[in-house]
């Protein structure tokens, strides 16, 4: 009980940070989809799609459908229904509130570490400071700042291992159960998943000098592990049916768009070195983790096995996608996925000489400066004012090898300081319902003969900052979808609170175990 105290003042501090940083409106179009179907579900008991202007439904038996499976919409309801008990239920609220269902499971991951990591012998100190480190040095904060659904993918996966691990530990069956419930509920956000089971049921296996009854339990467990994530399969499958008439057939095959599988010969140097979508160069605290996943493998083999075998089962399927940058995104927005479990291995890279301490300390603080560029300006920007394409992916997969969004960054921030807000910029965002702030941005082609740059500068959002305090202190009173300055006041409070729970665990609990560099 005593771990219980300072994973809700983590969540809570780092809950009301991702939302202060958020962008308080749908980011992308896919977003958009989820949403649609997540306030039917509230409102009329429905997963339909009754927005005209999402293009991409799909026609099934009685209605037309999101191209997304329904976790990704099952996520955000709680948050609509929020945003319906405590305000005026306008649609702009309910996307408002909406946004922040990454900003919720991100903010659960860092508590779900932070157990993890006190369940591994780590001290209490050394766990909250690379749980920080985590959450703000990583490419998981700007990813738990969209509507983009990695970060809640993250969440589960790192629970599924949390949960095998502990049955490992305490032979528990129950245990093993729950984590295989995890894996039911990430399939049915994408079914493709099912690939990373046997490396997650890894976790729950026996240490190598166990008793042969040991390990034939543990083989139980694995087994009861991936039968429960695999009856997630039979659900998808029963709402595929429902939707379609078709049990394999979920919506996402669009004869209009090109192929989803490419290169993995291209994927995986673009995923690790190019300039446009590297890792190591939009989240360069990854390094970090890698290294001391090495070390986690020497102090619990069965999960650093689990842990090494999921990133590497899950990079080579994503780089194997002809989109494999995951675009329109800020970097290599796929990895947010697995940065939770690859965050196991943060406390237990121990360098021993001053030298490699500075070098750590430093490699953070230059991890931090990217994450603080990508929270900056929005992210369609890079896109439009290149003039790109769709799916511009597809036909030329080696794009970021000379070009990248991270490099473009400080200049696009520049150009907003010293020229402000382009004079033709008479709306805030383009595409239908214009009297929405916080719709998804549509548009960029063909548009009135303009080019994208052209176009482009017709609307503020993309000159503005990003994060909703800022730019919504541009927008008449009446037009804002809550009060910005009762919501910053709010989530303030909400974020010294869960600094306080923290600090005063630190000084109640224990601090014995594993040291780490940052301490």
């Amino acid at each position: 009980m005593r771990s219980v105290s300072p994973a809700i003042g983590i969540f809570l501090l780092v809950g009301a940070v991702y939302s202060l940083a958020g962008p308080g409106r749908i980011d992308i179009i896919d977003g958009q989809y989820r949403f649609e179907v997540a306030k039917n579900i509230l409102e009329d008991g429905s997963i339909q799609i009754m927005d005209p202007y999402l293009g991409w439904a799909v026609q099934g038996i009685n209605g037309v459908y999101s191209p997304y499976n329904v976790s990704g919409s099952l996520a955000g309801v709680p948050l609509i229904a929020l945003a319906k008990l405590t305000g005026s239920a306008t649609r702009d609220r309910q996307q408002f509130f909406f946004s922040f269902t990454s900003a919720m499971l991100g903010a659960a991951t860092a508590a779900v570490l932070f157990l993890f990591y006190e369940a591994l012998g780590v001290r209490r100190r050394t766990a909250i400071a690379w749980i920080m480190v985590a959450s703000f040095a990583t490419l998981a904060f700007p990813a738990a700042t969209s509507v983009f659904d990695q970060t809640q993918h993250g969440f589960l996966i790192l629970c599924a291992a949390f949960l095998a691990f502990l049955s490992a530990r305490r032979e528990s069956m129950t245990l093993a159960v729950a984590g295989g419930v995890c894996l039911a509920l990430l399939v049915n956000y994408q079914e493709i998943y099912v690939v990373l089971f046997p490396g997650l049921a890894a976790a729950a296996l026996a240490p190598p000098n166990a008793s042969t009854a040991l390990r034939r339990r543990s083989y139980e467990r694995c087994a009861v592990f991936m039968f429960v994530g695999a009856m997630g399969l039979l659900v998808w499958c029963g709402i595929n049916n429902y939707r379609f008439g078709s049990l394999l057939f979920s919506g996402k095959s669009n004869p209009a768009h090109p192929s989803a599988w490419g290169n993995p010969i291209i994927g995986v140097p673009g995923l690790l070195i190019s300039p446009g979508k590297s890792i190591f160069l939009y989240s360069p605290a990854t390094l970090i983790a890698l290294l001391g996943v090495r070390r986690l493998f020497s102090r619990e083999p069965r999960l650093g096995l689990s842990v090494a075998v999921t990133s590497v089962v899950y990079v080579g399927m994503i780089a194997s996608l002809s989109f494999y940058g995951g675009d329109w995104c800020w970097g290599p927005r796929y990895f947010a996925s697995v940065l939770p479990l690859l965050a196991l291995g943060f406390p237990f890279l121990d360098p021993r000489r001053r030298a490699a301490r500075t070098a750590v300390r430093c490699v953070i603080a230059a991890s931090i400066c990217v994450q603080a560029l990508a929270l900056s300006v929005e992210h369609h920007r890079f896109f439009y004012a290149h003039s790109l394409t769709a799916f511009f992916w597809y036909s030329d997969q080696s794009y970021y090898f000379t070009h990248s969004a991270l490099i473009s960054r400080p200049g696009e921030i520049l150009d907003s300081i010293e020229n402000g807000i382009p004079a033709e910029a008479t709306q805030f965002r383009p595409g239908p319902y214009p009297d929405l702030l916080t719709y998804a941005v549509f548009g960029g082609w063909g548009q009135r003969g303009m080019t994208p740059p052209e176009w482009m500068r017709h609307y503020r959002v993309f000159w503005l900052p990003r994060p909703w305090p800022l730019w919504m202190r541009t927008i008449p009173p009446g037009k804002r979808p809550v009060n910005p300055k009762a919501g910053l006041l709010t989530l303030l409070a909400v974020a010294v609170f869960g600094g306080v729970t923290i600090q005063r665990s630190l000084k109640s609990g224990r601090d014995s175990g594993v040291a780490g560099a940052v301490t």
